[in-house]
């Protein structure tokens, strides 16, 4: 009546695809390369473990306290595992990691994630317009 064995090995096929991902997630960093990043210069706001893992909140959080309290609105960081102060700010973390392509882009291009932060923001290797002011207008336009 039923085909006894075309169930079993559908329930079985259905096991193996729904627990895939776990078993992927597992054994990910172990089987794979990982990428090589440069070390930084400096001392990160957090330690490297945390700042692998939540650097994204990090920047999510100095995001919120640009927008709700301005650029200069009291927007310092205190660190948690050095207990130093910082400035909130991505020119913060520009001071020590120098060179996005080497250590921002290896690991986003391996984890196939594209941020959408420099669609507004700049990275150390962008030319920055140098505006002089008031005095660059009145020479340009005497």
């Amino acid at each position: 009546m039923y085909q006894k064995k075309y169930v079993a090995i559908l329930i079985l096929a259905f096991l193996i695809a729904a627990f895939a991902p776990y078993w992927y997630n597992l054994t990910a960093g172990k089987l794979g390369h990982m990428p090589e990043v440069e070390k930084p210069e400096g001392q990160c706001v957090e330690d490297a473990k945390w700042m692998a893992a939540n650097h994204m909140l990090l920047l999510q959080q100095w995001r919120t306290e640009a927008i709700r309290h301005g650029s200069e609105g009291g927007r310092i960081y205190h660190s948690f595992t050095t207990g130093k102060d910082y400035y909130a700010s991505i020119n913060t973390c520009w001071e020590c990691h120098k060179n996005k392509e080497e250590f921002c882009d290896k690991c986003h291009n391996y984890i196939g994630i594209k941020p959408e932060c420099w669609d507004c923001h700049y990275t150390p290797s962008t030319k920055i317009p140098k505006y002089s002011g008031i005095e660059e207008l009145k020479t340009k336009y005497s």
